[in-house]
């Protein structure tokens, strides 16, 4: 991928602009599930994920207490192996939400400040966001907990049940971290792939306006407070720093050993602009310069792409930086 740079001016500040192909729709999205232990809710996920697949051709990933190795009764034993368990989810979750992939949380996700949680990831990775909330009364999920007991198959153990029952906090699509809330109710219909809250749930996923007759779903907007740090914006800052504390080596040396006066002209080297000094430059004036445009580029990478990573692109912005900020001091 290539990244393209270019630098402005307004009321006298410099500011950059990063941008890069466009690469088509993005479907990326994060799918909660939640609800009462035994609800129905790991088959409600298992058939969501099958109509995503039948409908677009992107990954889908299933996240839940067994694909991280987890037993539902240790897991929910006590508090601190219950804020473990969540812990241990939310790093997944933040690892696989990317570019071009639905993630389907099935869990119990059963307390508000942690779903607050998970929609923070979708914020600040800036993509689409539903709960589905799989409902069914106590009594008819205590009847399945313990069928599956009988059947050898995992339930949970009754204090267990009780307490997590107890504790669970329903969904309500007036908060922005339960929207768009999806239900799917348990006792009035089986759950199948054609269920009409998954399919709802597909359309919106997917924008299907044939579907459900569900709206273009909007993507969450990430904002400085929400956004996670990127390994690539780390990466690329590096690299600026270590490029203009080069140039700034490069100018003063070139000065010192310019032989009948003021150096007019700094070469860089093959593909580099070259810097035009009118006057003599010191050490304190180019390093007041570089902090100044890595401060500006920080913040820029704030609310944008991080700035390119490779050497000789970041040289050569401060090059532009440098022979604007020169020129401009001698009007």
């Amino acid at each position: 991928m290539f990244w393209r740079a270019e630098t402005f001016t307004c009321l006298g500040k410099f500011f950059f602009v990063y941008s890069i192909p466009s690469e088509g729709h993005r479907n990326m999205a994060l799918v909660i599930i939640c609800g009462q232990p035994c609800s129905g809710k790991s088959t409600a996920a298992a058939c969501l994920m099958k109509a995503l697949e039948k409908t677009i051709n992107m990954p889908v990933v299933l996240i839940d207490e067994p694909s991280l190795n987890l037993d539902r009764n240790s897991a929910y034993q006590d508090m601190p192996r219950e804020k473990n368990l969540r812990g241990m989810l939310r790093s997944a979750v933040d690892r696989a939400v990317s570019i071009d992939t639905i993630v389907i949380v099935d869990s119990l996700n059963n307390i508000k400040g942690y779903r607050y949680e998970l929609w923070c990831l979708a914020r600040a990775a800036g993509t689409h966001y539903c709960v589905l909330h799989c409902v069914a009364d106590e009594a008819q999920c205590r009847a399945w907990n313990e069928d599956r007991r009988l059947k050898a198959l995992p339930a949970y153990e009754d204090k267990i049940f009780n307490d997590l029952v107890r504790r669970f906090e329903r969904p309500d699509g007036k908060n922005r971290w339960d929207s768009r809330l999806f239900e799917l109710h348990l006792g009035k219909e089986d759950i199948h792939e054609d269920s009409q809250a998954i399919v709802e749930a597909v359309s919106f996923l997917t924008g299907n306006k044939n579907v459900g007759g569900s709206r273009n779903p909007q993507k969450l907007q990430p904002t400085i407070a929400t956004q996670n740090p990127r390994t690539s914006e780390t990466n690329s800052l590096y690299e600026l720093d270590r490029a203009t504390q080069e140039i700034v080596s490069i100018v003063v040396d070139a000065q010192a050993q310019g032989v009948g006066g003021l150096v007019r002209s700094v070469n860089l080297g093959e593909g580099l602009p070259i810097i035009n000094l009118q006057r003599s430059v010191g050490l304190p004036e180019l390093r007041r310069l570089r902090r100044t445009f890595l401060k500006l580029a920080g913040q820029s990478s704030l609310s944008g792409p991080p700035p390119p990573s490779d050497t000789k692109s970041a040289k050569r912005m401060f090059a532009d930086y440098l022979n604007r900020e020169l020129s401009a001091n001698l009007l």
